[in-house]
Order: structure tokens, then C-alpha cells, then sequence
């Protein structure tokens, strides 16, 4: 009997070709999606753990007010510990951009060459890729930094600049303002003697610790040290240093997403193969009955109605994974973390559990869905399918006296096509849900770029490493000191800044009192925290936790800062009564650059908005054509299978004289309220499970976003959907007047 079943399925597939190409074709495109995101994250993830254990990435670095002796030095390393001096100058490069000069490595932190060699003799310079890219610059071309003429000998990368950040409290790659570059010892001196650098050496050292201790101990070390003479001004292991690994961190969040993403679109599509699994059995009930009373069991029907849908699911399976590791699948999802970190070239790496998700894990769903679905239709008595005896009392049975026929004849209509409409509305959120994200990061793009230049107010803010004992003609002093806080496993920093009540460029009502803080708006949306509630900071310096009150929250998008009265922040890290070392200002103070740490101006942060636009516009286009794709082919499949399912009715009502627009009217403009109720459902609830999700995705960026949607980007969303919903409308008519009356024949008894 099974091989007269098995020979069914070629049939059955011929005869339901477009029921099951389509869900398949869903299926393709879904693990397509799945492999190529996941693909992309397992490429960069282990290319780049690869890559910085063979280019020797740093355990950790340390930087000082002067340089360690060479007795200090030679201490260290009797210690076992590997030290390299990466000692760096910011000088003006091309298109008024900032180039930041390092000395060639030799230990630590090894260059990644892509084109060319690194810089052997005086005059020759390596850059980094996407610096070099955005500036049109290739091996061979010239530069001039600070009136110094170099010629490109090589582009590439550093393991410790995976993210180009200027300043660490970044959150925002500018690959086109902000780059670096490699030249011979000879050349580093020579420039920093001419003393044209917009601020003063940076003396950072990086280390292997070489198994001899771990960052503790020699942390420990370094203070006992140098704490009394004040030398040591940051110490940062490589897993809390966000420049280090940060594509792979990026992309930690990506895989877990993708992974639990496959799985609940593939529930999905394999129940939509499972409606149309019912719907064949439903229509070879009597079938079905005679293969019971000719002895057929239950067990081999489940296993032929289960064949069909679990090839179907592999091969859609083996075809999205064969295409999400294709070049138009890793490598094209790849791209966009390629252009925005800085990472070495990386060959895709081809993850055996990935493969087997993507080609075992749809038919393993696809069985477990389809058996659970379809049970109950194969339990059925025999004589009722033998007489094929449909239960629909629940529909007939309903008193609706206050409607006329129509609407009566539409809720019945619906109630019988319950379960195909809980899958267009299951389907409905879940391509919501990939919409949302899409929107999410629409709003994010809109409200950084506003925010961002209205909360910024003053135009230059200059840091500083040696502070004057006055402050600046024109400026505004303010005391900022960096400290800790983790969320979501990533130890983020966040500014506190001390400012007087009266300063300009802050709407910081700071009050006195050591405890009490006004946090900015990202402060509060990045951790959730409003005024009243206590907020705990790590001050990693000092190796103390430090405990404040939120008094309130003051507009500013533009980074994690807490405003704190600048009298009491002083006294309560033990500074004097007139220290500062920050300077707001609105125009350019005339300032020793051998005193500045950094520079950054207002148009900086705009700068830093526009960058977030141009990296988000690729994935919102994606994202919202997914979830349109996604909603439309679901909606016009269940569409299809409830006209189908009502075929010998409406043959009926064609011979009864009931014309197509008539029978459109009875039997799928019903639908509409199913849509039109399921989406007023469906659009806030997708927004506020994705308003819950976003955060996690970006947990490793240090800007607190904004995700609230404008009213008119709901109104839109519905209207969309409204509009699908039309044109399949007018497609099924079509369906509809293909009907033949010869139907009520076929289902005579």
C-alpha cells in the first residue's frame, strides 16, 4: 500500500504545484536570509579571532601622563610581561580630516597589509583601508599631513582599530574624517618635532601578559608605582577596549538573532504547508475513508500526508543555504560590516551546524508542525469520511438575526476559515515584526540626526591633559570624568560631566549635592532610568562603584553623559576648587596643543548623525522589502485556499444566478475585517515586542536611541497593508470566475 501512496505524491505535487512551490519558494528565500546573516557572522567572528591571535592583538594597554624610564620599562618586562611603546600624534590630513601617526609595530598589534608593504624609509606611509577608500587614496598615491608630503606604500588595517574610533567614548566610525597611519621611527620624530600636532602625544603602551599574571596584578603594579606621581591616566584590558574585536562583537548579536528568527518564520512557513496538507485531505475525505476500510492505518497516511511537505522544506532548505553561502549570500551580507569596521580581508568559513540548521532544521519543523496539525483531521470516524461529513455547527449554529444576509453569510464565512485566518494574521506579525525592525532603524536614523543637532550647542570642546591654572578667555570650564557602566554584557562608558547651573550649552538644572545627577536623554533611554531612580557607575580608576540619584532628565542625544554640580564633583573626587579640564566654547580658543587631549566640534556631531543615516539606509530597504514579499505571498496563499476550500458553494451560488462581483462580496471581502482587525492588533503589538528587542541588537553602541515613531509612519504601515490587501483582492476575483459550475457535481454524493 505504501508504494500506491508514494505514487500519489508525484500526482499530488503536479495537481497542487503552485500550494507548494510557494511556501518553498518562502522557505528558500527565509534560509537564504538565515545562512547569509549567520554565515556572515560565523565569517567575521572567527576570521577576525583568527586574524588578531596571528597579528599578536594586544591583552590590554595603559597610558601615562610622561613615558615610563627605560628602568621602568625594563622592570616590566623582567616581570614577563611583552611591552611596546604605540605612542600616537593627531595631525590635519586631506579634505581637513584627522590622521593619527603611529610608529611601525614590532610586537604587538601587527599591521594586516591588504595592498602594497609597509613604509621602510623616510617619506613612505600606511593607511588604513576605508580612510584611504573614502579619500581616494591607493598604493602609490601621495598625501600631505601637516605639510609633510608621504607617499602610500600600504593600506590595510590594526587589530586594536577593528572600530576607527577617534576617542574611545565614541560610538561612531567616520572613516571619512578620521583615519591612521604607519610611517618609519625616523619620520614620527622628525614630525613631532615640528610641533604642528592638533593635540599633545598620546603615551599609550600595550601588552602581553605572556601567562606571567593576569590585568589585575599588573594593573596593581603599575599603580603602586606611579598612582602618587599621578602617572597613570587609563588602563584597558582588550576584551573592555571597544575598538578591539568589535565587528565580531557585532556580529555575536546578529547570529543569536538570526538563528531564533529561522526558527519562528519556519514555524510559520511549514504551517502554511500544513493549511494546504488539511485542504487536500479535506477534499479526499471519502478518499481516505475507503483506504481505512480497506485496511490503511492511521500511521500510513500520516506518513504519506508528511512526505511532500518535508521534501518540499528540504529542498528549500539545501537551495536558501546553497544560495545564503553563494557570493550573493555571505559575502553580500558581509559587505556592510566590511565597509564599516576595519578588519583584514577574511575567507568565508563554511560552519558545519550551520549547514545542518539550514538544511535538517525546516523539514525537522515542517514534520513536527504538519504531524501536530493534521492528526486530528486523520482521527476522524470513518463513515463520516466515507459520507464526507464536514462538522460545521459551530458556523451553523450561531444566531445572527441582527445582521441581513451578506454580513450574516461573512461572519459564518469567517468562522468556518478560522484557522486560515489565525495564519494570515500569524503571518501578518511576524512580517510586521521584520518591518518594525526595518522602521526602528528608520526612527533611530531621523531622531539622531535631529536630536543630535539641536541638543548640541556649543561649537568646540576642548580636553584637556595638562589644564592651565585659569580658564581660557571665551570658554566655560567643566570638570569630565569617564566612567563604567554594563548592560547587556557590554561595559559601556559614560561621562560625568561637572558644570556649573549657569552653563549655556547644557539645559542641566544640576543641583548641590555629591548624590544627586541630571542624566542626559540617552543616559536614560540606553538604561532605562528616570527621575528617582539610583544610578550605579563603575569608576574602574579608582576600583569603586560610585551611587547617584537621578534628580532629573535633560535633552541631549549626542552621547552617555550625567551632569553633576561642578563644585561637588571636585570635592568628591579630591580635586582643588578651581580644577577643570574641559572647555565649552563657541568659537576657537587660541590653545597649546601640547596641552589638548581632544578636540571635537559641533560639527563633529552632526557629522556623526549623517554617518548613522548612510550605514542604516541598506538594512531599513531590506528589512521593509522582506516583510512586503513576506506579507503579501502569505495573504494571497490563505486567500487562495478559503476561496478554494468555499469552491462547490460558490459553483452553487453561479448556478443559483449570483454574479462575480456579488460572490466577491460573500466571499472575500469578508476578509477584509480579518486584515483590517488584524493588523490594528498586530502593528502596535509588533512595535512593542521589536521596542523591546532593538535595545539588545544595539546593546554595544553607547547612544541611547529614540524609537518613537511620528503617527503618520502608523497611518502608513496600515494604509500599506490595506493597499496588499486590495490588489490580492481583485487578483482572487480572478480565481473566483474560474469556478465551474461542474463543482457541484463533483462533490455530489
Amino acid at each position: 500500500m505504501q508504494k500506491i501512496l508514494r505514487k500519489r505524491i508525484l500526482r499530488d505535487l503536479k495537481a497542487n504545484l503552485f500550494y507548494y512551490l510557494a511556501p518553498g519558494f518562502l522557505i528558500v528565500l527565509g534560509m537564504y536570509l538565515v545562512v547569509s546573516f549567520v554565515g556572515a557572522a560565523d565569517t567575521v567572528i572567527t576570521g577576525v579571532a583568527e586574524k588578531n591571535q596571528l597579528l599578536q592583538v594586544e591583552d590590554g594597554q595603559f597610558s601615562v601622563f610622561v613615558p615610563l624610564t627605560e628602568k621602568e620599562e625594563n622592570d616590566l618586562v623582567a616581570a614577563g610581561i611583552t611591552l611596546e611603546e604605540q605612542f600616537y600624534l593627531d595631525y590635519h590630513g586631506r579634505n581637513n580630516s584627522v590622521v593619527r601617526l603611529f610608529k611601525n609595530r614590532k610586537a604587538v598589534n601587527l599591521a594586516s597589509v591588504d595592498e602594497g608593504r609597509m613604509p621602510v624609509t623616510a617619506g613612505e606611509i600606511f593607511l588604513e583601508k576605508h580612510y584611504a577608500r573614502k579619500n581616494q587614496l591607493t598604493t602609490g598615491s601621495q598625501i600631505t599631513i601637516a605639510g609633510r608630503l608621504f607617499k602610500v606604500t600600504g593600506i590595510g588595517t590594526l587589530p586594536d582599530y577593528d572600530a576607527v574610533y577617534q576617542e574611545l567614548s565614541d560610538s561612531i566610525v567616520e572613516s571619512e574624517t578620521f583615519g591612521f597611519g604607519l610611517v618609519v621611527p625616523a619620520d614620527y620624530e622628525m614630525m613631532k618635532t615640528a610641533g604642528q600636532a592638533i593635540k599633545s602625544e598620546s603615551f599609550t603602551y600595550a601588552y602581553h601578559l605572556n601567562g606571567t599574571m593576569d590585568d589585575s596584578d599588573l594593573k596593581k603594579k603599575l599603580k603602586d608605582t606611579y598612582y602618587d606621581h599621578n602617572k597613570l591616566t587609563a588602563f584597558i584590558t582588550a576584551a573592555n577596549n571597544p575598538r578591539i574585536a568589535a565587528s565580531a562583537d557585532d556580529q555575536v548579536i546578529t547570529k543569536i538573532a538570526g538563528l531564533i528568527a529561522g526558527v519562528v518564520v519556519m514555524i510559520l512557513f511549514t504551517y502554511i504547508i500544513s493549511v494546504f496538507v488539511i485542504h487536500t485531505i479535506d477534499r479526499e475525505r471519502p478518499v481516505i475513508g475507503a483506504l481505512y476500510a480497506l485496511g490503511v492505518t492511521k500511521k500510513d497516511l500520516m506518513r504519506y500526508y508528511l512526505t511532500l511537505p518535508v521534501i518540499i522544506t528540504v529542498l528549500g532548505g539545501m537551495i536558501g543555504t546553497a544560495i545564503g553561502y553563494s557570493q550573493w549570500g555571505v559575502n553580500l551580507q558581509m559587505a556592510e560590516s566590511l565597509n564599516y569596521f576595519s578588519v583584514p580581508n577574511l575567507a568565508t568559513v563554511y560552519s558545519l551546524p550551520l549547514l545542518l540548521y539550514g538544511i535538517v532544521m525546516p523539514a525537522v519543523v515542517a514534520a513536527v508542525v504538519n504531524a501536530l496539525v493534521i492528526r486530528k483531521k486523520l482521527s476522524q470516524n470513518v463513515l463520516d469520511l466515507l459520507s464526507n461529513r464536514e462538522n460545521s455547527e459551530q458556523a451553523a449554529t450561531i444566531t445572527l438575526k441582527r445582521f441581513g444576509f451578506v454580513r450574516r453569510f461573512q461572519i459564518r464565512q469567517m468562522i468556518r476559515e478560522a484557522r486560515t485566518s489565525l495564519t494570515v494574521v500569524f503571518g501578518l506579525f511576524i512580517a510586521l515584526l521584520i518591518m518594525m525592525l526595518g522602521l526602528n532603524c528608520y526612527a533611530v536614523c531621523s531622531h539622531v540626526s535631529l536630536e543630535n543637532k539641536a541638543d548640541t550647542r556649543f561649537e568646540y570642546m576642548y580636553s584637556y591633559k595638562f589644564p592651565t591654572e585659569a580658564v581660557p578667555e571665551g570658554g566655560v570650564a567643566a570638570f569630565g570624568k569617564t566612567l563604567k557602566k554594563e548592560v547587556f554584557g557590554y561595559n559601556l562608558d559614560v561621562t560625568l560631566l561637572g558644570i556649573d547651573a549657569s552653563n549655556p550649552y547644557f539645559d542641566a538644572a544640576v543641583t548641590k549635592g555629591q548624590n544627586k545627577v541630571i542624566i542626559s536623554s540617552a543616559v536614560a533611554r540606553k538604561f532605562g532610568l528616570a527621575a528617582g531612580d539610583v544610578l550605579v557607575l563603575n569608576d574602574e580608576e579608582d576600583e569603586k562603584l560610585a551611587a547617584f540619584t537621578v534628580d532629573g532628565v535633560t535633552a541631549y542625544a549626542s552621547g552617555l553623559f550625567v551632569f553633576m554640580n561642578l563644585a561637588d564633583m571636585r570635592d568628591y573626587f579630591g580635586e582643588t576648587d578651581t580644577y577643570y579640564n574641559i572647555v565649552f566654547s563657541d568659537q576657537p580658543l587660541n590653545l597649546e596643543t601640547e596641552r589638548l587631549n581632544n578636540v571635537t566640534t559641533r560639527e563633529d556631531s552632526v557629522k556623526s548623525a549623517n554617518v548613522f543615516i548612510s550605514q542604516m539606509t541598506s538594512l531599513i530597504i531590506t528589512m521593509v522589502a522582506v516583510s512586503l514579499i513576506l506579507l503579501a505571498v502569505v495573504m494571497y496563499l490563505m486567500m487562495q485556499v478559503m476561496v478554494d476550500r468555499s469552491a462547490f458553494g460558490v459553483a452553487l451560488m453561479k448556478i443559483f444566478g449570483y454574479r462575480s462581483k456579488e460572490l466577491r462580496k460573500l466571499y472575500i471581502n469578508g476578509n477584509f475585517y480579518v486584515i483590517a482587525v488584524g493588523a490594528v492588533i498586530s502593528i502596535p503589538l509588533a512595535k512593542w515586542v521589536m521596542d523591546q528587542v532593538y535595545p539588545i541588537l544595539v546593546s554595544n553602541v553607547a547612544v541611547g536611541f529614540n524609537l518613537s515613531f511620528p503617527w503618520w509612519l502608523y497611518a502608513g504601515v496600515y494604509g500599506m497593508i490595506l493597499f496588499l490587501y486590495l490588489v490580492i483582492n481583485t487578483l482572487l476575483l480572478q480565481r473566483l470566475k474560474k469556478i465551474s459550475h461542474a463543482e457541484v457535481l463533483k462533490n455530489r454524493e
